[in-house]
């Protein structure tokens, strides 16, 4: 794991990350954040390797603005044939965050922010969570599972085929 020098952390719990970005609000200094995060499975999708994150955290105005990329590994299973799929997600990141928005919103646009605490590990799962599909396939062309057979029909079902 590596961080830009001088980046203040206040502590990890479980899947939590918290980043102290008071430096950032109150002189404007920059922050770089070069990080490689484990996720919690999300639905149906499992992360084994770390996501790799870096950003950029500037101030704008009274909140932050974030800039940066992540880039994560998702496996996931065809809804056709329920082979495993490996899903590559490449996010550009442009946030921007106010700490004085209301806190009690787990909704809210900046519910990842609290005062000077930034939770690093929850943005991330959010910001990859919302870029998941509803569905997976393996490939278009796949013909799934054959329902009398439970075999693939890709070549494995030996069944005649109904139209």
């Amino acid at each position: 794991m590596t961080r830009g020098e001088g980046v203040p952390i206040i502590g990890r719990l479980s899947s939590r990350e918290l980043i102290d970005v008071g430096g950032v609000l109150q002189t404007g200094r920059e922050l770089s954040i070069r990080e490689r995060l484990s996720l919690p499975d999300f639905a149906s999708f499992r992360f084994v390797d770390p996501a790799s994150v870096m950003l950029e955290i500037r101030r704008l105005g009274r909140g932050i603005e974030l800039a940066g990329t992540i880039d994560a590994q998702a496996l996931g299973e065809c809804a056709r044939c329920l082979d495993e799929v490996r899903l590559g997600l490449h996010l550009e990141i442009d946030e921007n965050l106010d700490p004085a928005a209301e806190h009690g919103d787990p909704l809210g646009e900046s519910n990842v922010l609290d005062g000077d605490e930034l939770d690093l590990g929850d943005l991330v799962r959010q910001l990859i969570d919302s870029e998941l599909p509803y569905v997976v396939v393996c490939a278009p062309s796949c013909r799934g599972l054959c329902p009398q057979c439970g075999q693939k029909r890709d070549g494995g079902c030996r069944c005649p085929q109904s139209e």
